[in-house]
């Protein structure tokens, strides 16, 4: 069935972790983060890629996971000064908090009472985080005690990495890429398909997903709003009658292009 809208919600620019696509950058980010934490060699794990290519989803996607084992904590917008962070860790741990109390106290309370609770601290867009900030993720990540998951931008992440808070530190850095032109093409099919709109999925060719990750530089975010335009685009034709582009014409991958800022006319 063509229903266009319908199938055009699959491609909102949300995070939802039932849906996933192993992609291979997501599979190898996935695995080498998962074996990361299980064998706790590293007390910082940076997961660093480009905005939009899928880092926030990872790590939602396994701290839903490993929180069904071990006490996980997650911070997807972290501005906090450095006792902020603390009260996250001590609510965690069912802790009272007293901001009255001295920082080393509170934190050496802290260290004692996660030394022997396996744990993992997700920090996403880490990169915003000051230099305060990272002192004090340097600090405790040196305990051995309290292990980080931190994403960040490739850029800024990349600066922060030369940083004397992480040069010389024990950690494990994990490039996320984007996607090539097969796994668009096989993302676009198995997310239709899977949902019951096969007919649309076969409207896509691998010239068009071709197309598609030439436009988007294969970015998963950009592409998943290209494709949502394209189905408001059909649906629209649909919907007034206008044949031509009631398939997957040339003229429509370039009007998404276009209502996306991608090129211009």
């Amino acid at each position: 069935m063509r229903d266009f809208e319908a199938a055009g919600v699959l491609f909102r620019d949300d995070i939802n972790t039932r849906y996933y696509f192993d992609s291979s950058s997501a599979e190898i980010a996935k695995n080498r983060i998962q074996d990361a934490i299980q064998e706790r060699n590293a007390p910082l794990i940076f997961l660093i890629g480009d905005p939009g290519v899928g880092k926030s989803y990872i790590l939602k996607l396994l701290n839903e996971q490993i929180k069904q084992k071990q006490l996980t904590v997650f911070i997807d917008h972290p501005f906090f000064d450095k006792r902020d962070l603390l009260k996250f860790l001590y609510e965690a741990k069912g802790m009272d908090f007293d901001r009255d109390i001295s920082f080393n106290t509170l934190k050496d309370e802290l260290i004692k009472e996660y030394k022997d609770t396996t744990h993992t601290i997700f920090i996403d867009e880490a990169q915003l985080l000051n230099e305060e900030q990272f002192e004090l993720i340097r600090i405790l990540s040196d305990t051995k005690v309290l292990q980080f998951v931190l994403s960040m931008h490739k850029e800024e992440g990349s600066a922060i990495l030369e940083k004397k808070h992480f040069k010389s530190r024990t950690k494990v850095v994990i490039n996320y890429g984007n996607l090539d032109s097969n796994e668009v093409f096989r993302y676009i099919h198995s997310t239709l398909i899977s949902n019951s709109f096969a007919e649309i999925a076969t409207m896509f060719s691998k010239n068009s997903a071709r197309q598609i990750t030439k436009f988007c530089s294969g970015n998963f975010r950009t592409i998943k709003k290209f494709l949502y335009v394209l189905m408001k685009l059909l649906n629209y034709a649909k919907k007034n009658g206008i044949k031509k582009y009631q398939k997957l014409h040339p003229d429509l991958i370039m009007m998404a292009a276009l209502e996306l800022g991608l090129v211009h006319d």
